[in-house]
Parts: C-alpha cells; structure tokens; sequence
C-alpha cells in the first residue's frame, strides 16, 4: 500500500491534530515531525497525516502548544 494508507490505518483515520476522520473530501497533508532540513526522513515513523488546515496551523506562530509530540 502507499505510505499514506499505512499511515492513514496507523492513525485510525483521525487527525492527531483535531480527532476528526481524514477522508478523501477532507484531503490531508503529511507532516514531517523532524524537519527533513533537521535531518528528518520518508520513514513512516517521522511521518503523520494532517488535515490541511491543522497543518498549516500547526506550523503557524499560534499554534507552538500543537507542536508537542507531532
């Protein structure tokens, strides 16, 4: 399966960031929890599936308290 379904599945369909399902109508973007210029890499384990919106909030200024463990 693509690394998205994996992750996805590992998730529980849901969005760390707001708990709701991710689905094809609400799209979703993958977050990189170590940034790849920080070294991070594709592996499954330093990728998560957001929601657009969470993503952009999450690398918003106002959104540093999201930030914990993602």
């Amino acid at each position: 399966p693509q690394p998205s379904g994996c992750l996805l599945e590992s998730q529980g369909s849901l969005c760390p960031i707001c708990r709701q399902r991710i689905t094809h109508e609400t799209g979703w973007n993958v977050h990189h929890k170590v940034k790849k210029v920080m070294g991070g890499g594709e592996e499954l384990s330093n990728l998560v599936l957001l929601h657009p919106n969470c993503h952009r909030q999450l690398h918003s200024c106002e959104a540093g308290s999201l930030k914990k463990g993602l």
